[in-house]
């Protein structure tokens, strides 16, 4: 089948703007709806030893009702299951107030500290006022943070409410209330892994286990180094195209190209609930090398190439490029489908990730960034006629 050659329509601005609607709906999409796996959200992860022959999606399902937990992450290998689940909202909740305690107790005893200086200084001189006066701030600020201690000790143990933690505590004491923050979200993290491992057993019995929990601040470091690196690669990126043309048009037309391809697979996976974790994020950066290739060589067969007009060039590269493209599609498609059958959600996330990515791709590319580049070229050549 013979493709037209879209490249001689005379308007080739309606035709960016096609990934540009994409890149729009995408970022809509993404930012209302994209979810996070475990390993960014926080969660809990149970390492088991069972001979277990249920299949992965029924151990998924029963985990589900079991625990009351949606989508948990299963992963087997000879004889060893690894099940995530999300993280308790309870505890996680707790886990932030006990935090504020840690923070209000730091207060409390810088205050201390400073109040204790003070009136050591106001024994030489009694009556100065501007001691005196920092004495009085001190003091107030012993009595928020005191304050503080206590209201956020108390949103813990509601929060705990539900695995039996003691509502009781002096509120003047502060060493006390610090001690009950710490002791009560342990016992409850205690109490929640009995209930997770017991009702694990009756779904799924096991010889030997080990359980550890990714607490929201982890997966919150994780998250933000993971930004760091697809943002340091960007640059490199970008360093490294703008070596290649010296001119912003074709630099900005490849940047635009990986990064809009990367905004649109966000999408897609908000749409299909595919969440982002470590395994996409690894999706993420294949498809931006996909896309930095395809926009490259395409970009140097358009400008630095003679043989023809560059629409032809345009032309050419698009009918090649679409050939590679279709048949990667049609290779993540099987692994896709494939992950998906049989609950592989380290391959899920990632050909979920570059599928839809590379679908993404054929209209960023050839509808996009060859359309600019040959604006570009177009501008050039008048600019040189004039």
């Amino acid at each position: 089948m013979q493709l037209p050659n879209i490249y001689t329509h005379k308007n080739l601005k309606w035709l960016v703007l096609v990934p540009v609607v994409l890149m729009v709906i995408s970022i809509y999409l993404a930012s209302t709806h994209l979810v996070l796996d475990s390993s960014l959200a926080g969660g809990v992860s149970i390492t088991m030893q069972s001979n277990s022959i249920k299949p992965t999606s029924q151990i998924a399902g029963e985990v589900s009702s079991a625990l009351h937990v949606p989508s948990p992450s299963i992963q087997r290998s000879s004889g060893t299951i690894v099940i995530t689940i999300a993280t308790n909202q309870s505890l996680s909740d707790a886990y932030q107030y006990l935090l504020q305690v840690y923070s209000y107790d730091s207060k409390y005893n810088t205050y201390i500290v400073n109040e204790t200086a003070t009136q050591q200084a106001l024994t030489s001189a009694p009556g100065n006022q501007t001691l005196l006066a920092q004495l009085a701030a001190e003091q107030n600020g012993i009595n928020e943070s005191t304050a503080g201690i206590s209201t956020s000790l108390a949103g813990e143990l509601a929060a705990l409410a539900p695995f039996g933690a003691n509502q009781s505590f002096n509120r003047q004491d502060v060493g006390q209330m610090v001690t009950t923050a710490q002791n009560s979200y342990t016992a409850a993290g205690t109490v929640y892994e009995s209930q997770v491992i017991n009702k694990l057993h009756s779904v799924l019995p096991f010889t030997s286990y080990s359980y550890q929990q990714i607490t929201v601040q982890q997966s919150q470091y994780f998250l933000s180094q993971l930004r760091y690196i697809i943002i340091v690669a960007f640059i490199l990126v970008s360093i490294i195209v703008f070596f290649i043309f010296r001119t912003l048009v074709p630099s900005f037309a490849v940047i635009f190209g990986a990064a809009n391809d990367m905004i649109i697979a966000l999408g897609a996976m908000a749409v299909l609930q595919i969440p982002l974790g470590i395994a996409s994020i690894g999706g993420l950066l294949m498809l931006m090398g996909y896309s930095i290739d395809t926009d490259v060589l395409t970009s140097i067969r358009i400008i630095k190439r003679h043989e023809g007009s560059p629409e032809d060039r345009a032309y050419s590269s698009m009918r090649t490029g679409l050939t590679m493209t279709l048949t990667a599609i049609v290779s993540f498609a099987v692994l896709f489908v494939v992950s998906l059958v049989a609950y592989i959600p380290t391959y899920y996330e990632i050909s979920g990730v570059v599928l839809f990515g590379l679908i993404g791709d054929i209209a960023t590319t050839w509808l996009g960034n060859a359309s600019i580049i040959l604006l570009y070229m177009k501008r050039k050549e008048k600019i040189r006629g004039s």
